[in-house]
């Protein structure tokens, strides 16, 4: 076991003595940095004419959802909303004639003040409707699937929901059990739905897939030469006569690539996290998933932190998934090159396929269960179930068991591959 730890270390050292090691790692470290700040990065305007930043919209949002006088989305809340922005509208009626006023008038005098005027408004506005903001996404988002939003209120939310969550079942064409099922899970969702800042966990859930995609690409730079690197660099026979080359040697291989992945995966996700934090807050861990716009479409019943570590989970064994495919193909190839070719079209394959195979069940079931796939966190709790007997099971509860089993067989014939590798 020792031997096995010691070769392990070694090669790590040769992954990251690589500079393309080095280069692929800094892209997804800039990529994740700026992710993490992009969407309050820059200014807002109206007109052409700056009214306010963005950071400043952002923080304005999460400080009034972390102090909301009403904490539940229930009637209460739907008429608070109104009156907030009656009051708003008429307390502000001088300021808003004010600047439409200002939009006949001429010279470089006026335009200062109509700009001025446009801020002032803006802000004073935005800080009576952030608390308001998310749920109008919401209403929207229902507004998507043949609801009449102006209907919608406190009094009927949660009616309409239903509505909406039965014509999208009609749309995807489930089973009367898959439909029974989500219905029961739904029950399990208490009402009225817990309501806070909600805004870090729903920029971490828009901005994961893009931050996955990067470094499972990155992944596929830095492991294609595990094993084909030998073959290129013509130190296969020296590999495979070693000592331990026809054993302790391939195993160390595969162990070094599955557990970079993992710790990459970790700690930009740690990175990322603690960015989300720092801007948006983390604050609404234990309101429920269907608050959020990710979650909003699905009835399953955890709350955000719940989803986040299902999702995180989910992200983290695509990319082993991903990373032993890659290790795969480097043990049958004889190029890195052309193991990078080969996963770069597995990894943004399924980004257009999934458009493509809607009509077909077992398609579509096959193409949401590929690595990159599992990277959509609405992807992971997909309405589609894998039915066992009587057993209906999310993509997130049967996916991992299956990548588990693939992974355990691909180490297996990559190990097999290069060990019998017939060198020229």
């Amino acid at each position: 076991m020792r031997e096995l730890w010691d070769l392990t270390g070694y090669e790590y050292k040769k992954i990251f003595l690589k500079r393309s090691t080095w280069i692929a790692l800094g892209v997804v470290l800039l990529w994740v940095l700026f992710s993490g700040v992009s969407g309050a990065a820059g200014n807002y305007y109206i007109d052409g004419e700056k009214v306010d930043s963005h950071y400043h919209i952002v923080k304005q949002e999460r400080e009034a959802l972390e102090s909301l006088e009403i904490k539940e989305l229930n009637q209460e809340f739907f008429q608070k909303g109104r009156e907030d922005l009656a009051e708003f509208s008429d307390n502000q009626a001088g300021l808003r004639d004010n600047w439409e006023n200002a939009e006949n008038k001429a010279g470089l005098r006026d335009n200062w003040e109509n700009a001025e005027n446009k801020a002032e408004y803006w802000k004073k506005y935005y800080k009576a409707y952030a608390p308001y903001h998310n749920l109008d996404t919401l209403l929207a988002m229902m507004g998507n699937h043949n609801i009449d939003t102006e209907e919608v209120d406190g009094t009927n939310f949660y009616e309409f929901r239903s509505r909406m969550m039965e014509n999208i079942f009609q749309k995807e064409k489930l089973s009367q059990g898959e439909i029974a099922f989500h219905k029961k899970e739904n029950e399990k969702i208490k009402t009225p739905y817990a309501y806070g800042n909600m805004l870090g966990f729903d920029n971490y859930f828009r901005m994961q897939t893009p931050n996955f995609i990067f470094l499972a690409f990155a992944v596929a730079i830095i492991l294609a030469p595990v094993f084909a690197g030998e073959h290129t660099s013509r130190m296969d026979a020296l590999a495979l006569s070693s000592r331990y080359g026809k054993n302790k040697l391939i195993w160390a291989k595969l162990l070094a690539g599955i557990s970079f992945t993992v710790f990459a995966a970790l700690g930009f996700s740690v990175i990322f996290l603690l960015e989300i934090q720092a801007v948006y807050g983390l604050s609404g861990w234990n309101l429920p998933i269907q608050v959020c716009v990710e979650g909003f479409y699905l009835n399953l019943p955890v709350n955000l932190l719940g989803f986040l570590g299902i999702t995180a989970g989910c992200c983290i064994l695509a990319a082993c998934m991903t990373a032993m495919i890659v290790m795969f193909c480097s043990a049958k190839m004889k190029t890195p090159f052309g193991v990078i070719i080969v996963c770069f079209v597995f990894i943004f394959a399924p980004v257009f396929l999934i458009n493509m195979v809607g009509d077909s069940r077992f398609l579509y079931m096959l193409v949401c269960s590929f690595p990159t796939s599992m990277y959509y966190p609405r992807g992971v709790a997909a309405h589609q179930l894998l039915c066992v007997g009587n057993h209906y099971f999310y993509f997130f509860q049967w996916v991992p068991v299956l990548y588990l089993i693939l992974t355990a067989g691909l180490a297996a014939w990559s190990y097999r591959s290069f060990k019998n590798y017939q060198i020229q």
